[in-house]
């Protein structure tokens, strides 16, 4: 037993297992603010795969999405120029993070470009449009967990973009 719990790899994907559960919990759970809790609770599981992976701006991004999450549960109702700060501050700190944790387009640009999507779409889009941008951001932090290794965050956002082409869906045939 010892052996399974000394081999690092071990905890990468155990790590990825809980980050994947509090992401599909997050999605199963009706209150709002408990939603973008336990889902900020699976950004900050995302983070440690991403130490234990060492792949730095990973970390550090999904770290800020932790918190950007967090924050966002208790934001609700803020007025739209509120929304429109909180969205410039967090991509500025996204960029200034890949900035010091540079390691590549692909390493650096592709989480930067996928939290500028989600945290845009997040704080400033409607519902449909939210949807459907997301998709975008969950393409490319699919591809992101391939190429680093977190098959979990890979599996994670095809699930994910999944649920949302089905809310997509819903939302055509019920015209909301």
């Amino acid at each position: 037993m010892n052996l399974i719990l000394d081999d690092p790899s071990t905890w990468v994907r155990f790590v990825g297992i809980l980050a994947f559960l509090l992401n599909m919990l997050g999605f199963l759970i009706i209150h709002p603010q408990k939603t973008k809790l336990t889902v900020a609770a699976g950004s900050f599981a995302w983070a440690l795969q991403y130490w234990l992976l060492q792949a730095t701006t990973g970390m550090w991004i999904l770290l800020l999405a932790g918190v950007r999450q967090t924050i966002s549960a208790y934001t609700d109702g803020l007025p739209k120029v509120a929304r429109l700060y909180l969205a410039f501050f967090f991509c500025a700190v996204a960029l200034l993070l890949a900035g010091l944790t540079w390691s590549g387009w692909l390493s650096s640009a592709m989480p930067l470009a996928a939290t500028w999507i989600g945290t845009w779409a997040f704080f400033m889009m409607s519902n449909k449009a939210l949807r459907q941008t997301t998709l975008v951001s969950n393409a490319m932090w699919a591809t992101y967990g391939y190429w680093s290794g977190s098959y979990e965050l890979c599996l994670t956002m095809i699930v994910l973009s999944l649920a949302t082409l089905t809310g997509l869906f819903r939302l055509r045939v019920h015209r909301v």
